[in-house]
């Protein structure tokens, strides 16, 4: 979604001086009424007593004026607003009111305490006339006066409503969260979640809604709720009360935050059947909180290509996070060439594998002057064991960089040791980082000796939440923390995204014109931004979807290729090295460019030539079967996706074939049933089957079918008989592997197939019905008819 652009503060200072010039205006014009008499008769109007326009034109501004200064930056984010436009409304109104009952007094009534007393009662609510010795004063009633009987009812009425909001504040953000047009949903809070919160609130769309969802009610509700949030209780002991809330409805970004990855999980399932019931097929992003960098990282790999497309799902946890701020700090400084990590512990594994990261990530691009990444020395007994871990680690994952440079020293960090291995490098292109909280004492003599090399030392007792603040020399302390100093959370297709348009644009030659599209990712409008993350996305659900592969490599990772086995290659023979088939290719480049055409239509674009930006015109914003007659387009399609596939593979995110398509075939007995009812599946389980739902039967078996789900796969074929129609992806499954089916969790059996419909929903079915139902797909003659290369 676009970013609403914050209110210049140019226009808000004039809209408020504006307003600040009539306020004053008609305060000087109730104590003296004769100044009206020097301004020009198309004037004179403004401010003279009765005139109902003025008193529209100023309220009129002064609601401009809260608006604009609720709208601008994070004003709105503040605690305290109903208090400040009490404060603005009260001290206002008593002005005007001072000033118009300043000459209401008499021999009988004191000069300065009367006008105080009257302006006391108006500020209490009272808006009637004052009389004095049985006059009207003051009479006329200048328009001053009237706006400040008005503004002395808005302060009471906006305290009566804070009070109202204060008492009713968990409905209030439960309903606004219900209404909400896009949430950003986190659910599970606990101190360490608190800097993840605000960071989200910090970069948050001012179109989606932050909705915090805990059961605890104690003062980090408040937190939240001072970082902008909505905060709604539910009682996770009873999971029913966590997917009943409408607000799931709407969701676009979901953040699991709880401690126990485990609890995450449970959660994660419950929201998934939630919104498969809600027939929400968006690929919505996906942050699971996982602190142990080995359970992140295999979960993490089986999450690309899970079964589950539902989700575009990351990672993140503590170490990681930790491990990444402690390399930011040390990279940024540009001269440290070895960094010795002392101590063995899930963040030594952290600090390798964002490393490795690095590297992989800087053979993709290295941004211009970028400082080049250290070498890493583990320092500990065990030291050996973690680094063959680590190898091990690249080995599951595949990665094709042979840096960073990563070695072991089996010694204990002691301050002998430390001071060899120092010496032997260079104290100058050095940094310690002590990851064992019990060696405190080591970083502060370590920080004697060498008052110019940087010290990290770990202190889980220290509450800073900036890590850079020195404490000897240079010796900072640093804990474990979720507070990424991004804001919101990248997740690794955003990383992606962002790197493939970076090293595009470098591409560029200086010479030639740079369009809107074709600068930086910190200068690119969100609409462009919005764009890349959608390529990355879209191939994500295409080599899934369409080329039946699968993300997840995890421990059996595809051939390694190099940029010498592409370069030079037709598009069409480099997605054939990465697997992909001409049918699944030409299918693939056909998804693509539909999708890229629905994101551009939907923010306004039309067709027209030439190209133009500023009019959002595009030229190749034409249907699919225009691009298929036209040979330039079409290479430009296929060229399109081999380069993104191509890039995703270097960035480590490499598929490897999985499913195989299918057609549905042969017809079946079916009805349609009023009721919820059961049935047994092949491994013995009970299938429950909704209300509306289809009962299926074959050769003497009877399953459930949704009745969506029936409507596009079925076909009336008369006498009560329904054509099976469609097609499918299927796999050989593994015995005992358990399938998570709409109708409930079944396990396969030896022999078995998965099968895997449209939405992503899959069953297990026995092989010889398998054979029965389903016949392979083959691709039609003239699937070649076109080959892309042009």
């Amino acid at each position: 979604m676009r970013r609403r652009r914050p209110t210049p503060p140019a226009l808000r200072w004039a809209v408020s001086g504006v307003g600040l010039l009539m306020v004053g205006y008609l305060a000087a014009l109730a104590l003296r009424p004769s100044i009206d008499d020097s301004f020009p008769a198309w004037l004179a109007w403004f401010g003279r007593p009765g005139s109902m326009p003025t008193l529209g034109i100023v309220v009129g501004v002064l609601i401009a004026v809260c608006v604009l200064t609720f709208r601008s930056g994070r004003s709105h984010r503040l605690v305290g607003v109903s208090f400040t436009v009490i404060a603005v409304l009260i001290s206002t109104s008593a002005i005007l009111g001072l000033f118009s009952y300043w000459d209401c007094h008499d021999a009988n009534h004191p000069a300065f305490f009367t006008p105080l007393m009257a302006t006391a009662q108006l500020v209490k609510g009272g808006i009637g006339d004052y009389s004095l010795s049985g006059r009207t004063c003051p009479n006329p009633t200048p328009v001053g006066l009237e706006l400040a009987r008005i503004m002395a009812l808005s302060a009471i009425f906006t305290g009566l409503g804070g009070v109202v909001v204060g008492v009713f504040r968990s409905q209030a953000d439960r309903l606004r969260a219900n209404l909400a047009d896009s949430v950003t949903a986190i659910v599970g809070m606990d101190e360490d979640t608190q800097s993840v919160i605000s960071g989200v609130a910090r970069t948050l769309d001012r179109r989606s809604t932050l909705v915090v969802i805990t059961n605890a009610a104690d003062d980090r509700v408040q937190r939240a709720r001072r970082h902008g949030a909505r905060v709604v209780l539910a009682d996770f002991n009873a999971p029913a009360t966590l997917v009943s809330l409408r607000l799931w409805r709407h969701l676009g970004r979901l953040y699991l935050m709880a401690p126990d990855p485990a609890i995450n999980l449970l959660w994660l399932d419950l929201i998934s059947r939630r919104l498969a019931e809600l027939d929400n097929k968006r690929r919505l992003p996906l942050i699971v909180r996982i602190d142990d960098p080995w359970l992140a990282e295999a979960w993490r790999a089986q999450q690309f290509g899970g079964s589950d497309t539902r989700w575009a799902a990351d990672v993140v946890g503590k170490y990681e996070v930790t491990a990444g701020r402690l390399l930011d700090s040390i990279i940024a400084a540009g001269k440290t060439e070895r960094v010795f990590v002392c101590g063995t512990s899930q963040l030594t594994l952290a600090l390798c594998a964002d490393l490795t990261q690095r590297a992989l990530e800087r053979d993709f691009y290295t941004p211009p002057g970028a400082a080049p990444l250290p070498a890493l020395t583990l320092v500990e007994r065990d030291a050996e064991d973690y680094l063959r871990d680590h190898e091990f680690y690249r080995q599951q994952a595949g990665f094709m960089s042979e840096g960073p440079n990563i070695d072991a020293i089996a010694e204990a960090p002691t301050i002998p040791t430390m001071l060899k291995l120092i010496g032997d490098a260079d104290p100058a292109t050095s940094a310690v980082i002590l990851v064992d909280v019990h060696s405190a004492t080591t970083g502060t003599r370590l920080a004697a000796r060498f008052p110019q090399m940087p010290i990290y030392a770990a202190d889980l007792n220290t509450s800073i939440a900036d890590d850079s603040i020195q404490v000897v020399g240079m010796l900072q302390s640093f804990s474990l923390v979720l507070d990424t100093r991004e804001g919101q959370v990248q997740d690794a297709w955003e990383r992606a995204a962002r790197l493939i348009h970076e090293r595009y644009v470098a591409t560029i030659d200086p010479s030639w014109p740079r369009g809107p599209a074709a600068v930086p990712w910190t200068e690119l409008d969100e609409f462009y931004r919005g764009s890349n993350r959608r390529q990355v996305r879209n191939a994500l659900w295409m080599v899934e979807q369409i080329a039946g592969h699968t993300w997840n490599t995890w421990g059996s990772p595809p051939a390694q290729l190099s940029g010498r086995d592409m370069a030079g290659l037709p598009p069409l023979e480099q997605l054939a090295l990465m697997g992909f088939d001409h049918y699944s290719a030409m299918s693939m480049a056909r998804a693509e460019h539909e999708d890229w055409c629905r994101y551009y239509r939907r923010n306004g674009w039309k067709h027209g030539s030439p190209r133009d930006d500023s009019r959002k015109i595009h030229d190749k914003l034409v249907d699919w079967s225009v691009v298929e007659s036209k040979p330039d387009l079409l290479g430009a399609a296929v060229r399109s996706l081999a380069a993104t596939l191509w890039s995703l593979r270097q960035l480590g995110f490499r598929s490897r074939p999985l499913w195989q398509p299918f057609n549905r075939v042969g017809t079946v007995a079916a009805e349609q049933r009023d009721a919820p009812f059961t049935w047994t599946s092949d491994s013995g389980h009970t299938m429950q089957a909704d209300a509306g739902d289809w009962a299926v039967q074959s050769d003497g078996k009877i399953w459930s079918v949704r009745d969506d789900i029936f409507r596009q796969t079925y076909e009336e074929a008369g006498d009560g008989q329904w054509r099976r129609k469609g097609r499918v992806q299927a796999r050989p499954a593994q015995p005992g592997e358990t399938v998570n089916t709409l109708e409930g969790p079944n396990v396969a059996a030896e022999g078995d197939w998965i099968v895997r419909g449209v939405d992503g929903e899959q069953w297990p079915v026995p092989g010889k019905e398998f054979a029965e139902r389903y016949a392979e797909f083959h691709p039609p003659q003239d699937a070649h008819a076109h080959d892309g290369n042009a």
